[in-house]
């Protein structure tokens, strides 16, 4: 069944090449006009987002006119370039192939506007995507100095409890708890941090004692919605105990600290943040666990004036903020 599915997936696929590689020759030969490059921008929105909807939200436009645009595209092709599922839309064959032009040509463009703009304003806006504990509770607080040094750049600070997708164009810059693995991007670490675990005074005096790990077993914890972590990294409960009694879960650490300071529980929680709040006690001072961040940015970005500014700050903040993120 493989061999034969691998079989039929190459066959369609070298079909389409085929439709898409005669079509544009003969529209070429005949001295036809193409379709409007200004298409493309809908074309790669609607292949980011999967959705037309959602592709119409972020154009600022209509979904009839997304379609509109992708029609457009196909009818000058001759060869539909999307098929729609219960996924949304993904390429065909032949949209493949015009995802790697339609991509190189944004790409020209938006290094032309980067040095235009460079020779008469030398910053502008960079959107930084971030998860919620490093974005919220650390950069937030620190990146005054940034603007003090910079007061031409504008900042984006995308913080959410998820993946932000570079290759998406979510953000120029973005800070993962996981090493990417695309060739299309440039990364490196951005720092190791430790956690640790902790709850309220008033929670430690009315719960079962805590002297060892053995007693975690006794307690009620905090922690994350197992089916909807964005990363294996979230995973720490059983780091601590081996079968935790959960009895709050969210997809957001502020959430979960802001649990712990009302009593609900134990929770594990970045020391960065915690540290900070007088509403939480350290539990267990010995028992700490270590994670690391990593920021990425898209190859032909790197040798941006502006995104090299954040970038090399937020590597400078990290590396002089060493004994808060890895304080024991």
């Amino acid at each position: 069944m493989l061999l034969i599915s691998f079989v039929v997936k190459t066959k369609d696929f070298t079909q389409g090449l085929s439709v898409f590689a005669q079509r544009t020759a003969q529209l070429i030969k005949k001295g036809k006009s193409m379709f409007d490059w200004n298409d493309l921008r809908f074309f790669l929105e609607l292949h980011r987002s999967g959705r037309l909807l959602t592709a119409a939200k972020r154009l600022h436009t209509t979904h009839s006119t997304v379609a509109r645009h992708i029609e457009s595209i196909e009818r000058h092709l001759g060869t539909p370039l999307f098929v729609q599922n219960a996924h949304g839309y993904e390429l065909t064959p032949a949209g493949q192939t015009l995802l790697k032009h339609a991509e190189a040509m944004e790409n020209v463009a938006l290094r032309a506007q980067e040095d235009i703009t460079q020779s008469f304003n030398p910053l502008g806006k960079i959107r930084l995507g971030v998860t919620e504990g490093i974005g919220i509770a650390f950069i937030t607080p620190r990146i005054g100095e940034l603007f003090r040094r910079y007061p031409g750049l504008e900042v984006e600070l995308v913080a959410v409890p998820r993946f932000v997708s570079i290759l998406n164009r979510e953000a120029e810059i973005s800070v993962h708890l996981e090493r990417p693995n695309a060739d299309l991007l440039i990364t490196r670490k951005l720092t190791d941090y430790h956690l640790a675990l902790y709850a309220s005074a008033d929670y430690l005096a009315t719960a079962a004692p805590l002297r060892s790990r053995e007693d975690l077993a006794q307690h009620r914890w905090i922690g994350y919605v197992d089916d909807l972590l964005f990363s294996q990294e979230l995973l720490m409960l059983n780091s601590f105990c081996r079968s935790p009694v959960v009895a709050f879960r969210s997809t957001s650490v502020l959430a979960q600290q802001e649990a712990a300071c009302i009593g609900l529980g134990i929770a594990v929680l970045p020391v960065y943040m915690a540290a900070q709040d007088p509403r939480l006690v350290r539990v267990l001072p010995d028992e700490t666990i270590q994670r690391s961040y990593w920021i990425s940015t898209r190859r032909e970005l790197h040798k941006s004036v502006r995104l090299r500014v954040v970038w090399d700050f937020l590597l400078q903040l990290c590396a002089d903020q060493q004994a808060t993120l890895l304080a024991t």
